[in-house]
């Protein structure tokens, strides 16, 4: 009989250890297996995070510092324009192209060489063409992380060379990311994988400039987006694909399988998520009432469309509310913020889209008659009172003349108007 128990015994724990080494695997195979020191992936419509491991620590970024640079280029327009080479920026060391001193490129050739085989040098150029200095241009990158509302970032050149207080983290170069490519001319250029600038001093040669990220040629669908390496970094890839309606960004940091780590990723992503677009622009859209203004009302509609990468199942529970400021003051202008939307799976917060106004409401014209007229008349009031106030100084300064004056007119009234009675004998 004990035989037998220890026999059962046995078997029921070789079943649940069997048991677990099968959900083990299955949890194992159905998230992303990563190596990277920091990774993250993103959902690019929404900016909603995926699967993220360590994805705010900081860390050096290395060259994939060079996406906020190509943001910052391409926001800045008249890439047409040409640069002149700087001795300063034909120094920089490292990964090159070997820009010359005073040799003349257009700032979309500086940003192909910057973008493709990662060229220092060309970033530097850059950098001096769009802010004047080094210097200015990395306030501009600074000033700009923090309008995107990032805290765990910090820039100290444009192109990622290593300095102890230049960081950045998964989730902040995932951002960033997410706002360069809704750039087209950024995703043409980190999408291109081969072209050729001059070489001013090479009549017969020009530059041949490669894009070093592997995954365009790797993954299907991919768009980009920027490779990294220095000793203290590692290697650190920021990777993008697409595949229908669905975009992702994955990112990883210092790992020694950074391609392998964006794979799993990705295909976790487009195995699991799907983009659905919550509503349409009228369904959400609506009116507000304005106080004075020429129109009674403003129309209301969401800064971008409510997209957003769910699982089936999510999809069944995803919800929006919008909120309108109420009691609104003209004038307004089209582009003002006077609301949100925003979207939930069941009772989590997914996202947060500006409601914006879609027109130019200007101040009512009777209101602008009635403000005139109040000013005129308040103005009117003010200088009465400083005239009367000026006469009685002025009589105040000169009372004795006064005096007399008044003196003269009253004996003059009494010798005109009184009866004169004087007798005749």
């Amino acid at each position: 009989m004990k035989k037998l128990a220890r026999f059962l015994c046995c078997l029921m724990i070789a079943t649940s250890l069997l048991l677990f080494d099968i959900n083990f695997a299955y949890a194992s195979s159905d998230f992303p297996n990563t190596n990277g020191k920091a990774v993250i992936l993103m959902d690019f419509s929404s900016g909603r995070v995926l699967y993220e491991r360590n994805s705010n620590q900081q860390l050096p970024p290395a060259s994939l510092t060079k996406i906020m640079t190509g943001l910052l280029v391409v926001e800045n327009g008249n890439l047409d324009q040409k640069v002149i080479i700087s001795e300063y920026a034909a120094s920089i060391p490292e990964s090159t192209v070997y820009l010359e001193p005073n040799e003349i490129l257009t700032r979309m050739e500086l940003l192909y060489a910057a973008m493709l085989p990662s060229a220092n040098d060309a970033c530097t150029a850059l950098a001096e063409s769009i802010a004047g200095s080094e210097a200015a241009f990395i306030n501009k990158m600074n000033r700009r992380v923090q309008q995107l509302g990032l805290k765990n970032t910090n820039f100290v050149n444009p192109h990622g060379l290593h300095d102890q207080e230049h960081y950045s983290t998964a989730y902040d170069l995932a951002m960033i990311t997410r706002e360069a490519l809704k750039n087209p001319v950024f995703t043409e250029v980190v999408s291109t994988k081969r072209t050729v600038i001059p070489w001013e001093s090479r009549e017969d040669e020009d530059r041949i400039l490669l894009n070093q990220n592997r995954l365009l040629s790797r993954y299907e669908g991919a768009i980009g987006v920027k490779t990294g390496y220095t000793k203290q970094a590692g290697n650190c890839v920021v990777g993008a694909a697409q595949r229908g309606s669905t975009i992702l960004i994955a990112v990883s940091m210092n790992s020694p399988t950074v391609y392998d780590d964006l794979q799993q990723m990705l295909d976790y992503g487009f195995n699991n998520y799907k983009t659905l677009t919550v509503g349409n622009a009228e369904e959400i859209s609506g009116e507000i009432k304005v106080k004075g203004g020429e129109f009674p009302t403003v129309k209301v509609e969401p800064k971008e469309e409510l997209k957003v990468a769910v699982t089936d199942e999510e999809a069944l529970y995803l919800t929006y509310i919008v909120n309108f400021e109420s009691g609104v003051q003209a004038p307004i202008k089209k582009g003002d913020v006077l609301g949100t939307c925003e979207l939930y799976i069941k009772d989590n917060h997914i996202k947060s889209i500006d409601m914006i106004a879609s027109q130019n409401i200007d101040i009512k014209q009777s209101v602008i008659k009635t403000i005139v007229s109040s000013s005129q008349e308040s103005l009117s009031s003010k200088w009465s009172t400083i005239l009367g106030l000026a006469v009685l100084f002025i009589g105040y300064l000169n009372r004795k003349k006064l005096e007399d004056g008044l003196k003269r007119v009253l004996l003059y009234l009494l010798r005109n108007h009184i009866p004169n009675q004087t007798k005749k004998f």
